[in-house]
C-alpha cells in the first residue's frame, strides 16, 4: 500500500516505530522536557520568536480553527474570510455559528486570488483576516505577502490556517506579520492524526490573555493552554504518542539539513510529478499551487472512478474531491515518505486506470 493522500500521509519508518515504545507518564518533568524541546524546534520552523508562543492540543485542525474564532475575535469585531473551497468555507461556518460578523471573498475553484479582490475591502473596518494559505480542496496557494500587506494597511489581525502548506512551502510568521498560525500533525509533519498546533504572535498572545469579550469555551480556551505550556503541559490529556512522533520527526528534519532542505525535497517531488503528468497528457490547473499537492483535472473520464481503481486494484491511495468537483478532480500529495520511483509507479497505474475506463474494462 502507498499513500499519496494529503493527510494522513506516508509516514517515515522511524516515526512509525514510535508507537511500539514505552512512554513516560505525561504529568512529569521528563515529559515536559520533551514538550519544551519539541515546541522550541517547532517555533523555529514556523518562524515565530516569542517565548512560549506555541501550544498543542488533542484535536483535529478544525478544533484549532474553532479555537481561533472563540479566542481571537469577538462579536464587536468584523472578519474577512478568503473562501476558495471547503476549508475557507469552514471558517465562514465557524464565524457564523458563533455569531461573528464577517464577509467573504468567494472564489470559484479555478479563480486566482488577486489584489483586485482585496481592494474592494480596503478601509471597511475589518479587524481580522482568516485564510487557509493553501486551500487544500484545490491546491491554490495564496500570496502571503499580498495578504500581509493588506492586513498591515488596514490594521487587521492575520490568522492563517497553514495546515496544508506547512513544511511544503516557504512560511515565516515574523517575516509576514502573521498573528496566529494553525497546523496539525497529519500533513507536513508526517505524524499520526490527532494533534493540533497553534502559534501566536506577541500581540495575538496579549489579545488572547486579555480578551474579556471572547466567546465562552472550556476545552478550547487558549488562555488556559498558554498558561500550562509555560511548564510544558496542557490543561487536558495530551496526544502523548504523537508528541514522541513529533520529537522523532523534528530530529529527522534536522538530520536532513533543516527546513529549507526539507521543503526543497518536497518541491523536487512536486515539480517532477507535474512535469511528467503534463507530458503524459494530464491536465493541471494554472493558478498558483502549493508544493504540497497537485490537483489533476479530467474531462473525458471520471476522476472518482480512477480514485477507486487505484485503491481497489493497486492499493494506491490519492485524494478524491467532494461536491461538484468529485467527478472532475483528484489530488496527489507530495509530502510524506514517497520517492521518485513511487511517482513513476503512480503515473503508470493512472495510465492503466484511464485506459480501462475508456475501454469499458472494470475490475
Amino acid at each position: 500500500m502507498k499513500l499519496f493522500t494529503l493527510g494522513p500521509v506516508e509516514m517515515y519508518e522511524s516515526t512509525k516505530k514510535i508507537s511500539k515504545k514505552d512512554f513516560v507518564y505525561f504529568r512529569t518533568e521528563e515529559y515536559s522536557d520533551i514538550v519544551n524541546n519539541s515546541l522550541k524546534k517547532l517555533a523555529k520552523l514556523i518562524g515565530v520568536s516569542g517565548e512560549n508562543s506555541v501550544i498543542y492540543m488533542a484535536s483535529s485542525g478544525t478544533g484549532a480553527m474553532e479555537g481561533s474564532v472563540e479566542n481571537c475575535i469577538n462579536k464587536n469585531e468584523k472578519a474577512l474570510v478568503i473562501n476558495g473551497g471547503t476549508f475557507g468555507y469552514r471558517f465562514c461556518q465557524l464565524l457564523e455559528y458563533h455569531g461573528i460578523p464577517y464577509s467573504s471573498i468567494d472564489l470559484k475553484w479555478n479563480e486566482t486570488l488577486t489584489q483586485k479582490h482585496l481592494d474592494l475591502y480596503n478601509n471597511k473596518n475589518f479587524t481580522h483576516l482568516f485564510v487557509n494559505i493553501c486551500e487544500t480542496q484545490t491546491g491554490q496557494l495564496y500570496d502571503i505577502k499580498m495578504l500581509s500587506d493588506f492586513c498591515k494597511q488596514n490594521n487587521m489581525y492575520l490568522i492563517v490556517d497553514a495546515i496544508g502548506s506547512f513544511l511544503a512551502d516557504e512560511y515565516c510568521m515574523d517575516k509576514y506579520g502573521i498573528d496566529l498560525t494553525i497546523i496539525s500533525s497529519q500533513k507536513g509533519l508526517c505524524l499520526s492524526s490527532g494533534m493540533a498546533i497553534v502559534a501566536f504572535s506577541e500581540r495575538m498572545k496579549e489579545k488572547v490573555l486579555n480578551n474579556k469579550n471572547k466567546i465562552s469555551s472550556v476545552y478550547f480556551d487558549f488562555k488556559d493552554y498558554l498558561k500550562n505550556i509555560e511548564r510544558g503541559q496542557t490543561p487536558y490529556t495530551p496526544t502523548i504518542g504523537i508528541m514522541y512522533e513529533l520529537s522523532d520527526m523534528l530530529n529527522l528534519i534536522d538530520k536532513e539539513g533543516g527546513k529549507e532542505v526539507w521543503i526543497s525535497k518536497v518541491q523536487q517531488k512536486c515539480d517532477y510529478f507535474r512535469e511528467k503528468a503534463v507530458n503524459f497528457g494530464l491536465s493541471i490547473p494554472e493558478y498558483p499551487k502549493s508544493n504540497m499537492l497537485t490537483p489533476v483535472y479530467f474531462n473525458n473520464v471520471n476522476a472518482y472512478e480512477i480514485f477507486k481503481k487505484l485503491k481497489d486494484k493497486f492499493q494506491i491511495y490519492v485524494n478524491p474531491c467532494g461536491g461538484e468537483l468529485a467527478d472532475k478532480i483528484f489530488r496527489i500529495s507530495h509530502i510524506g515518505n514517497t520517492t521518485i520511483e513511487d511517482i513513476d509507479n503512480l503515473l503508470e497505474k493512472i495510465e492503466i486506470c484511464i485506459k480501462e475506463l475508456q475501454e469499458g474494462v472494470y475490475v
